[in-house]
């Protein structure tokens, strides 16, 4: 004998859209010494941030130079969102043009003193600073907004914030680079970055007895295998049957987390669940 069980959006449960309750309908249901469940099928957008103040990954300090040694210090703290290095760069521009720091060139392009750029040969990113002139160069222009110039030509810095998570995803220690640098500079990652902390979905029941596992509910996992905003397609080919704790239950509990078990922050509930609890004869 076997039951077909599907969870959706209407088991939502709480406010981060990754713990799911599905009610037995006559109330209660008895479940057997020998019983086994499987996740069959399980599609899910992939909606969850990879930076975030929940993560305390999106704060930043970058220092334009001014005076003689001095630096003008900003924060960036990044809105909640799904950033790539690409996007990131575009948003320290945008900051970079709202606060001034930035010239035009004889094109009308702006001309920026500090990116953040993929280097995709040494699997790594790299922080790129240029040299602030002392004075505006011939045919360019400055904005209205304009900082202004140090008295000795240097490249502005990025910090690394000690306490934040920040430099995981970025790939690089805490720490200040590119201080004090009066050429141009660059440097790679020094650390492996993060681009997502969540690579894999674990997928957790109540009802789940896996005992020679520590954690005991765990009922399937798998990888993610499409890009943010995309639909993830899990189809389960194989037979893996896990065994139930007997007993009569009111309901039952399915919570999904990332590879290291902790509680991620499903933006988009719009889910499909199909699990097949079975008895055996």
């Amino acid at each position: 004998m076997s039951y077909n069980l599907i969870l959706n959006s209407s088991n939502v449960a709480n406010t981060l859209n990754n713990l799911y309750v599905y009610n037995f309908i006559k109330g209660s249901f008895e479940i057997p010494e020998g019983a086994e469940i499987m996740l069959t099928s399980f599609q899910i957008p992939y909606s969850w941030y990879n930076i975030t103040s929940r993560n305390n990954n999106n704060s930043f300090n970058i220092y334009f130079p001014t005076g003689t040694s001095t630096y003008n210090m900003y924060t960036i703290t990044l809105p909640d969102g799904f950033y790539t290095t690409t996007s990131l760069n575009a948003y320290i521009q945008q900051f970079c043009i709202t606060n001034g720091l930035y010239l035009k060139d004889s094109g009308g392009n702006n001309v920026y003193f500090l990116s953040v750029q993929y280097n995709t040969t040494y699997y790594a990113n790299q922080i790129l600073a240029y040299t602030v002139p002392t004075s505006l160069p011939v045919g360019y222009t400055q904005p209205g907004n304009f900082v202004g110039y140090p008295t000795v030509s240097r490249t502005p810095y990025i910090e690394i914030i000690s306490g934040l998570n920040f430099g995981t995803f970025l790939g690089f220690t805490p720490g200040t680079y590119g201080i004090n640098q009066t050429a141009n500079y660059s440097v790679n990652s020094n650390i492996t970055p993060v681009g997502s902390t969540v690579n894999s979905l674990v997928i957790r029941c109540s009802l789940v007895n896996n005992n020679i596992s520590s954690n005991t509910d765990i009922i399937d996992s798998f990888p993610i295998n499409g890009t943010f905003g995309s639909n993830l397609n899990y189809l389960n080919n194989i037979e893996k049957w896990i065994r139930l704790s007997p007993g009569r239950y009111n309901n039952f509990i399915i919570t999904i987390q990332d590879q290291n078990l902790n509680d991620i922050n499903i933006l988009d509930n719009n889910i499909l669940m199909n699990f097949i609890i079975r008895f055996k004869k």
